[in-house]
């Protein structure tokens, strides 16, 4: 047995199991992902997701505990400590839930509104217990820089550089910080898992609504966006100012960062035209408020 298998088997000795087999998922761009076959005592066969990453996973922790504990699609997680790995990082485990991330695009309506009704019900959660995580309250501080990678946005940064700093003073959220089809498992047309919680932080609301429009938009065009956005403003009120200035920074972040994620080519082009008219868009949205 070679010293990967080794440490595998001490995996799953904490675990209560042997490991059977060890396959790494990809897609993910900032954790190493695998799924584990283990056998229990029993002769029972389980399927585990162990996520492995340096930093975040507390955050997540405790995140996902919150959300699972209030009846939220989350899967129950169990914290590995750093050295039990193979890699020596820290690591979450969660069972594997079967699913598919795929938007039904001929009929999307049913899974955009679930998605927009589910984070409804993620930012209506008591926070107490939360405290310990980030805060994400305010688009202007890193707006500006985000906003130089294109001068095409220098009449919205001018603009910008005239309106005072004004950090969200509303009911603080629990924000999953990275809400998008990718990170959500579907089966049936009914939501199972919300996943990747690595981004999560207290915050405004804003910018978890902010950044699922954009990434329908470049699944489904305006249409998707529209359909999320009127849904989720049936159910809790939305303040088109800050929504504005969120569209602008989640979508100026993607353009400064999506490059690094290891998209096709082709698909990196359509998001960057998706992003910069998004940012055009809400940039006359925000010129109507003077």
């Amino acid at each position: 047995m070679t010293e990967i298998q080794q440490a595998w088997q001490r995996l799953g000795a904490h675990l209560g199991a042997s490991v059977e087999s060890v396959e790494r998922l990809t897609g993910g761009v900032s954790a190493e992902v695998h799924l584990l076959t283990l056998r229990k005592a029993t002769g029972i066969r389980e399927h585990v997701v162990l996520r492995e990453k340096a930093t975040t996973l507390p955050q997540e922790l405790l995140a996902m505990r919150h959300a699972r504990s209030q009846g939220l699609p989350v899967p129950p997680v169990t914290a590995i400590p750093e050295g039990l790995t193979p890699s020596g990082l820290p690591a979450l485990a969660m069972p594997w839930v079967a699913g598919t991330t795929a938007i039904d695009q001929a009929h999307p309506e049913p899974q955009v509104r679930a998605m927009a009704d589910a984070l409804v019900a993620l930012h209506q959660l008591p926070t107490k217990g939360l405290e310990p995580l980030p805060r994400l309250l305010d688009p202007l501080p890193e707006l500006p820089g985000f906003l130089a990678i294109d001068p095409a946005f220098e009449p919205i940064a001018a603009w910008l550089s005239r309106r005072p700093s004004t950090p969200y003073r509303g009911t603080l959220a629990l924000l999953h910080g990275d809400f998008w089809p990718g990170n959500l498992l579907w089966r049936e047309g009914s939501l199972q898992a919300m996943l990747d919680w690595e981004d999560t932080h207290l915050g405004d609301p804003h910018v978890d609504v902010a950044l699922t429009r954009l990434e329908l938009r470049y699944l489904l065009g305006s249409e998707g966006t529209a359909g999320f956005t009127t849904r989720y403003r049936a159910q809790a009120s939305l303040d088109e100012e800050r929504l504005a200035l969120w569209d602008c920074y989640v979508a100026a972040a993607a353009l400064t960062y999506m490059g690094s994620w290891g998209l096709p080519k082709d698909e990196v082009a359509h998001m960057r035209r998706e992003a910069t008219a998004f940012i055009h868009q809400a940039g006359a949205r925000l010129a109507a408020f003077g």
